[in-house]
């Protein structure tokens, strides 16, 4: 071994065992060993580079197999002298304070490591610990704290590297308007099959390759640059994320289907395409002024984790990443192995095995017992099952590959206290609920009947009392009771525990808000507005920042002009056209999403868990315009989606921060990607309407029952028709105090956890009460108790265990699953659901035999002496 000097550093020329040179500035070599000679000057050891690397959790690791981060994490490290190392983890110290996502055991390194800085440090600094230090400085100043970024995102970056290519463009066009479509004309039916995106990349992918060897670069200049369909290089990994961002951003909510099938289909109005067009380009574009917003608040900081889009990261990486040194499977030869694998599978719970999807095996001991179907029935009950399915479609509902483990446990013991209080509610007959089913999602009369709204509603669909008096009051059973009494806890919840936990951060956002409006008034702040923001990312120092810094920044004007004419078109909706909505409810939804969004989407970029505003502004607005469904639902849709749309477009912009897209292409790509999903959307949607016989009637052949639309409907008629005042006071007066209890508990556990001792550090209340609310009708426990013990293997065991593995398969694993899933539904739905070609066998049918397949009331209405429960007609409140 030889040796230089270059910057007072140690450069070492090491020959490998395969009789290589390797020069590197302090990196690691995976083929060699640590052979050392003592009079050999090296600022690290090989014993404190595994040293370190058992720090990171990589317990399993030689030399040979160094991970590529580790390499490059020592790469870097000459870059950072010892003060500014023991600067960096000062800094991070306090700023990853309380981050769950963080390993607890290596933050509490970094503080032990940061209190070296001392005047005695030559006395207690070891060699280990200075070889720590200046790492996991490197680490969080070159790469990322975090195991999961770390494992699907490149650190460095290629501004050369070209993206917004016409190929790009054409690709994503085309593969969104045949996504939108089929994710719409499927989106109404029970099981709903969704081209996502992990199967869209796929396809992009072959598509891409063979373009780019097959298609001539025909083109021309203008200005010195090249416009063409092709250009003279391979499809790169940049255009792939691209093309992959432009088609994730329509597959957000596109919330205005449910009003027009409702109006259309339960209130039986007839209304114009333009109404229809124009509704849905206002609600799908107000999302984007508001996305603008938080970018400051959830893309750009490193705390923003976004464990959602990670499987979105690693198909790129395994499709066209370069793996260097790899040992074992590739990700690439992984992803298509368990994507052949589950497209094969997939078979048998969808059509040849069905007790493998639903596997309610101790119901089978007694069909007709209504109690043991209610309590562990996978139907209709309640699902306290250890080992309820076999089917990835259930096994991945809650994402137990994505989610962080201390996320997935805390919302699967919320369901869990859910599925206990449901349980309660139902044996108590609380409001007669024991005439009902026990959790399913209709709304139901006093007689046990399907709840329909036109039979209370006048020819303007208002409430008409005299109707409403000879028909019925709304009923829900004990498992939808439970879910919006959950719901209406959130609510209050949020606020007080946000405004305590994260009040400096939402103070500062605001008072951002404000000023920015505030300097509007100025001349000069116009001017400055006009420009692109190079300054945006000037107060962040992560490398991801640093990295996008080469591009131009989307100016905030651009958002606010979208959010402006948005608004405008809402407005004109709402004056133009019979919808019984005043201007003003508008404003008030933008005023919640005002308050809400910066909480919500911080608790969706931290934790996974997204949370809606739809029954707040339902609640809200049925106070102020009591017994008008209709408005309702439009403000509802508002509401929403704003919200909605942000969290999808502030996701996709959080990729593309951590892939290196330039922002301003990607805000180009994402308006016209949206404008475009809108005439596809209606196009199917209309079409579905007027020739698909029975649309979304209970028993429509292939399945197109809506259970969506259904109960979007339901929610209309009791907080639009009947109004939260009738609910509150008289039919449901529990859920008043709800308000109350979800306060309570947000300022108990905000208190506790700012100001108290012993807080659990992977706790928090939001989480929990989002998990009673995912126990919601028809989704019980069935849908998470799988998921928790895959959650625990992968992210868990395997995280702390064999790191090295979960880093490299885990989230290619994900994706792999996910595509072959889905790809299988769509063949299998055509090839034998959609004729209904049953399959009647045994292990097909006794699932669905009994009274979990039926779901009967414990009690019968006819058993009652006047045919019915609840007050007399005539004396409804």
């Amino acid at each position: 071994m030889s040796e230089t000097v270059k910057d007072n550093i140690v450069i070492n020329e090491k020959v490998s065992p395969k009789g290589t040179i390797e020069y590197t500035d302090g990196a690691v070599y995976t083929e060699s060993l640590s052979d050392h000679s003592s009079d050999t000057p090296q600022w690290y050891t090989d014993e404190q580079l595994l040293h370190f690397m058992k720090k990171l959790g990589y317990t399993n690791h030689t030399l040979y197999d160094v991970p590529d981060d580790v390499k490059y994490i020592v790469k870097e490290m000459p870059k950072l002298s010892l003060e500014d190392s023991f600067q960096v983890l000062k800094d991070a110290v306090v700023y990853y304070e309380d981050d769950e996502n963080l390993p607890h055991d290596q933050y509490e390194e970094w503080k032990r490591l940061a209190g070296f800085e001392a005047s005695n440090r030559k006395e207690k600094l070891d060699e280990y610990d200075n070889f720590d230090i200046r790492a996991f400085a490197s680490a969080i100043k070159f790469h990322s704290p975090y195991q999961e970024v770390r494992a699907v995102v490149d650190p460095s970056d290629d501004p050369t590297i070209p993206v917004e290519t016409f190929r790009a463009y054409f690709l994503a066009i085309i593969w969104s308007i045949v996504g939108s479509g089929f994710n719409e004309f499927f989106s109404h039916r029970v099981v709903t099959i969704t081209l996502g995106t992990p199967i869209i990349q796929m396809f992009l992918y072959m598509c891409g390759k063979v373009w780019a060897k097959t298609v001539p670069c025909w083109g021309f200049t203008v200005k010195g640059t090249k416009y063409g369909i092709n250009i003279n290089a391979p499809w790169t990994q940049k255009e792939q994320m691209f093309a992959t961002l432009l088609y994730g951003i329509c597959q957000g909510a596109f919330y205005t289907h449910y009003n027009i099938l409702t109006q259309k289909l339960f209130y039986h109005s007839s209304f114009s395409f333009g109404y229809q067009f124009l509704l849905s380009l206002s609600v799908q574009f107000i999302g984007f002024g508001f996305a603008g917003i938080l970018r400051r608040f959830v893309v750009y900081p490193s705390r923003a984790l976004w464990p959602t889009v990670m499987p979105t990261i690693a198909i790129n990486k395994a499709l066209l990443g370069k793996e260097k040194y790899e040992s074992g499977m590739s990700r690439y030869n992984c992803f298509f192995l368990t994507f052949f694998i589950m497209f094969i599978y997939n078979w048998f719970p969808t059509y040849i095995l069905n007790i493998l999807n639903t596997f309610n095996w101790m119901t089978w001991i007694k069909p007709s017992n209504i109690n043991l179907a209610n309590i562990t029935g996978s139907v209709t009950g309640i699902g306290f099952n250890p080992i309820s399915s076999f089917d990835w479609n259930v096994l991945s509902f809650n994402s137990p590959l994505v989610f962080p483990f201390w996320s997935y446990l805390t919302q699967y013991l919320g369901a869990i206290l859910a599925a206990l209080i449901v349980v309660a509610v139902y044996y108590s007959n609380y409001m007669n609920c024991q005439y009902l089913p026990m959790f399913t999602n209709s709304l139901y009369t006093n007689t046990g009947e399907t709840f329909k709204v036109t039979k209370i509603l006048d020819s303007e669909n208002k409430l008409d009392l005299e109707k409403y008096q000879s028909y019925s009051p709304p009923f829900y059973t004990a498992g939808n009771l439970v879910t919006y009494g959950s719901f209406i806890c959130a609510y209050p919840l949020m606020i007080t525990w946000s405004f305590i936990v994260h009040s400096k951060l939402l103070l500062n956002a605001f008072k951002d808000w404000a000023l920015s409006l505030w300097s509007l008034r100025k001349p000069k702040a116009w001017v400055t507005m006009f420009k692109s923001e190079y300054a945006a990312l000037d107060e962040f120092d992560d490398p991801h920042s640093n990295a996008m810094k080469s591009y131009k920044e989307v100016p905030d004007w651009w958002y606010f002009a979208i959010l402006l004419a948005s608004l405008v078109v809402g407005i004109a909706v709402v004056e133009h056209y019979p919808t019984n909505t005043p201007v003003w409810g508008l404003f008030v939804s933008l005023g919640f999403n005002f308050i809400f969004l910066i909480p919500t989407t911080i608790l969706q970029a931290t934790t996974g868990f997204s949370f809606g505003l739809n029954l707040l502004i339902e609640m809200v607005m049925g106070y102020a315009l009591p017994g008008n469904p209709v408005a309702i639902m439009i403000l509802k849709a508002f509401g929403y989606n704003i919200d909605g749309q942000a969290d999808n477009y502030v996701s996709n912009l959080k990729i593309a921060h951590y892939c290196k897209i330039p922002p301003m292409a990607l805000f180009r790509g994402q308006c016209v990607i949206v404008l475009i999903q809108i005439f596809v959307n209606l196009g199917v949607l209309n079409w579905q309407i007027s020739n698909i016989k029975d649309f979304c009637t209970p028993h429509q052949n292939a399945k197109f029952t809506c259970p969506d639309a259904v109960t979007y409907y339901n929610a209309s008629v009791v907080w639009g028709a009947i109004g939260p005042k009738r609910i509150f006071n008289h039919i449901y007066p529990i859920f008043k105090w709800c308000w109350l209890i979800g306060a309570c508990i947000g300022i108990l556990f905000g208190v506790w956890k700012r100001w108290g001792r012993l807080y659990p550090r992977d706790f928090d209340p939001m989480l929990f009460v989002g998990g009673m609310i995912n126990m919601s009708p028809p989704y019980n426990l069935m849908y998470y108790t799988p998921g928790m013990i895959v959650s625990f293997v992968s992210q868990y065991y395997m995280k702390r265990h064999h790191l090295n593995l979960w880093e490299k398969y885990n989230y290619v694993l994900s994706a792999g699953f996910s595509t072959g899933l889905v790809l299988s539904a769509i063949i299998i739905f055509f090839a034998v659901q959609y004729k209904d070609t049953a399959f009647n066998w045994w292990g097909n049918t006794v699932p669905y035999a009994g009274s979990d397949g039926v779901g009967y009331p414990l009690k019968n209405i006819t058993d009652t002496a006047k045919g019915y429960f609840g007050p007399d007609p005539g004396h409804y409140p």
